[in-house]
Formats: structure tokens, C-alpha cells, sequence
């Protein structure tokens, strides 16, 4: 009986040995599985071995991760995909709390404010460096409203237009902090300031022939008619100002139609010294008038040209007839040679010149160095506007040298040639 006893508790405590490793080991387990989460690891994995309460809770646990895990996966690819929106965004965004620190910001919103890349973090009054930009953050955060504003940022060559707009974010019936967007509408507030300049400028140069033609059509009118001598003068007057209108309006028309796209570009094979002859052959009277000369000077080898034959002739007329209304002396010179591999036109003339200050706005519609002198010889201010915008068409480079009582020079670049 002793010995049979002694045996069953032999037994019972060998079971129960064997229980307390098992418990102990999913106990280990379960320890170093939630030392892994807690450093991190989100993909350390528990799985439950055996029977019982312990095996029950440790599928249990394991279950409540896994589904932890693909929610906190959804949430993360959900985060990126935001994130490479908001990066990806051509408008600038910027992310911050209640207490003004940046929490995000795109690459767009640092191009727009000069913002060094390391600005995550730190506080908007720090790195911003524009009041009216803080203004409009703090703005939201104290009314809770969505708050929209043009704000002006300086840049080393031209002012910058933006609309910041903030919009608070809400967390539990508190505002968190605020989403800052800028748009730029630079681009809009120029092209706005060259309609009102072009409305100007057209009604201005369209007002001065017709009030000229008006006032000497009531002259003659009045009695003048009968005074022969006087008559053929106002009438030659009115005569030139309305071909100064008709041109005006011819000008006018063929910009109109190049920035539409109904004049297209049709590139062939053409000879450029025929081009320069017939140019020259329509102005030549022109030039002999005032004793000017008008010159070829075609590189040797250069046959053929890739162009709008018409486009071209016109490009050139242009150069040359502006070259012949602002020289006195001397004359203008058409050429073509080769510079650093690539073919270049150039226009050169002997005339009174044009200070650098006003290089850079040679083209614009209306632009004029000397208004009065301008008009006094018949331009509309529209020539060189037309050359540009045909070079562009073309896919050329246009660029003018000038010094004043020196010259100027039209180079135009022409990347493609046979």
C-alpha cells in the first residue's frame, strides 16, 4: 500500500512538473513576444502549443496582434500615401500643431518660401520669416475658421503672389493645429498687368492717329479745302496716319493669330541667301532714302536652313526695317555663321543703340526705348513682339546686344538644320 502510494504521488508530481514547464515556457513566450512588441518589432510572432486555459489566452493574444498589425499596417501605407500626395502637391503645404511647430511640409511649400529642408520640427515664427504668413495661421487657430489671404513674399528679382489659406484641424472638439496651403498666382497677377497695359497701350496708339485724322478732316472741312496748298499737306497727314492705323491693326491681327496658334509652323528646306535677297529687294528703296547700306554675310557651307520660309522672311523684315528706321548712318548687316556649334542669324545695325537697362524688355507688346522718336517714324511698337514670338514658334533662342550710339545686334539661335 506504501509503495502503490508512493508511486501515484510519483506520478502526480511528475504531471505536474511537466504542466509547470509547459506553463512556464508559454510564459517565457509570452514575455519575449511582448519585449518584442514593446521595441517595436511588429512581425515577432506567438504561437500557442497545446491545451488549456494558457493555450486559449495565448491564441487570444496572438489573434488580437495580428489584426493589430494589419490595422496599423493599413494605417501606415494609408500615412504614406498621404504624405506622397502632399509632397507630390505643385501647391505648397504645411502641416503644424496648436503651438505653431511644423509637423509636414512639401518640397512646393519650400520652393515658394526659401525654406531650408531640416524645418520639420522647429517652430513657424523661426524658419518662416513672413508675418503676414504666421498672421494668417494664427488667424485660424484663434477663430476656428477657414482663413484665406494674398500675401506678397520679396525675391532677389520680382515679387512673388500667393494665396495662403489655413484651415484648423479639429481633434476631439479642439483644434489641433491647421493646414497652410499657398498657391501661386504670380503668373496671374502678370498676365492681369499686361491685359490693363495692352488695353492701355492699344487705345493710346490707335487714339493719336484717329484724333490726328479727325482734327485735320474738320480743318478741311472748315474751309481749308479751298486753300490748295494746305489741303494736299493735311491730306498727306492724314494719309500717313491712317496707314500708321492700318499697320497698327495689321500687327495687332498677326500677334493675335501667333499667340492663338492659327499661324503654324512649317519647317522645310530653304535657302537663306534667297531669304536675305528677297528681304532685301523690298527694302531697298527704304534704305536708299537715307544713304544706308544693306549687307550679306552668309558663312561659306551654309546652303540649307531648316524653317518657315515665310515666317523667316518675316523675322527678318522686321530686324532689318527696325534696323533702317534707327540708323542715321551706316547701315545693317544680315548674317549667318556657326558659334560654339550651332548656327546663328544675326541682324546687325550701325544705329544710335539701346541701354542695357532696357534689354531685357525688348519684345514685350508696346515696348518702346524712345516713344516719341518711335512714332515718329511709324512703328507700332509691335515689330519686335512678332520676331519673338515666330523665333519661339520656330523653337529658337533669341537673345540682343546693344550698346548705345554702337549699334545693336539681333542673334537668334537655330538648334535644328540641316
Amino acid at each position: 500500500m506504501t509503495y502503490l502510494l508512493i508511486i501515484i504521488l510519483s506520478i502526480a508530481i511528475i504531471f505536474l512538473a511537466a504542466r509547470l514547464t509547459r506553463i512556464s515556457m508559454s510564459i517565457k513566450e509570452i514575455s519575449y513576444f511582448l519585449k518584442e512588441l514593446s521595441a517595436g518589432n511588429f512581425n515577432a510572432r506567438l504561437f500557442p502549443t497545446g491545451k488549456g486555459d494558457l493555450a486559449g489566452v495565448v491564441r487570444d493574444i496572438a489573434s488580437i496582434m495580428e489584426e493589430t498589425k494589419t490595422r496599423l499596417d493599413f494605417a501606415e501605407a494609408e500615412m504614406r500615401r498621404m504624405e506622397a500626395i502632399l509632397r507630390g502637391m505643385s501647391d505648397g503645404v504645411l502641416i503644424a500643431d496648436e503651438r505653431g511647430t511644423i509637423i509636414l511640409v512639401n518640397q512646393a511649400f519650400r520652393d515658394l518660401m526659401s525654406s531650408a529642408k531640416d524645418i520639420e520640427g522647429k517652430q513657424m515664427v523661426e524658419v518662416l520669416r513672413n508675418m503676414q504668413l504666421v498672421e494668417v495661421f494664427r488667424k485660424a487657430m484663434d477663430s476656428g475658421d477657414i482663413i484665406s489671404e494674398e500675401i506678397i513674399v520679396s525675391k532677389p528679382h520680382r515679387d512673388m503672389y500667393l494665396i495662403a489659406t489655413a484651415v484648423p484641424v479639429y481633434s476631439r472638439n479642439m483644434i489641433s493645429g491647421a493646414v497652410l496651403t499657398l498657391h501661386d498666382i504670380t503668373r496671374l497677377r502678370q498676365l492681369e498687368e499686361m491685359r490693363k497695359d495692352f488695353v492701355a497701350n492699344v487705345s493710346h496708339e490707335i487714339k493719336t492717329p484717329i484724333t490726328a485724322i479727325k482734327g485735320f478732316a474738320e480743318t478741311l472741312l472748315d474751309g481749308a479745302l479751298e486753300d490748295k496748298e494746305n489741303a494736299t499737306r493735311f491730306l498727306r497727314t492724314i494719309k500717313g496716319h491712317s496707314e500708321r492705323l492700318n499697320s497698327l491693326v495689321d500687327d495687332l491681327l498677326t500677334l493675335s493669330r501667333i499667340e492663338l496658334g492659327d499661324i503654324t509652323i512649317k519647317k522645310a528646306s530653304v535657302n537663306p541667301e534667297q531669304i536675305v535677297d528677297t528681304v532685301f529687294m523690298t527694302l531697298r528703296e527704304k534704305a536708299d532714302k537715307k544713304g544706308l547700306y544693306l549687307k550679306k554675310s552668309i558663312a561659306a557651307g551654309i546652303q540649307e536652313i531648316h524653317a518657315d520660309k515665310d515666317r523667316l522672311i518675316q523675322i527678318i523684315l522686321n530686324l532689318v526695317d527696325n534696323g533702317i528706321k534707327f540708323t542715321e548712318k551706316g547701315g545693317v548687316t544680315v548674317g549667318m555663321d556657326y558659334s560654339g556649334g550651332r548656327l546663328v542669324l544675326y541682324v546687325q545695325d550701325t544705329g544710335v543703340g539701346i541701354p542695357k537697362s532696357h534689354l531685357h524688355r525688348l519684345g514685350e507688346r508696346f515696348y518702346r526705348v524712345d516713344r516719341t522718336r518711335s512714332r515718329e517714324l511709324g512703328g507700332t511698337g509691335l515689330g519686335l513682339a512678332i520676331v519673338k514670338h515666330l523665333v519661339n514658334a520656330h523653337e529658337w533662342n533669341m537673345w540682343i546686344e546693344s550698346e548705345p550710339g554702337r549699334g545693336t545686334k539681333v542673334n537668334i539661335t537655330i538648334d535644328r538644320y540641316l
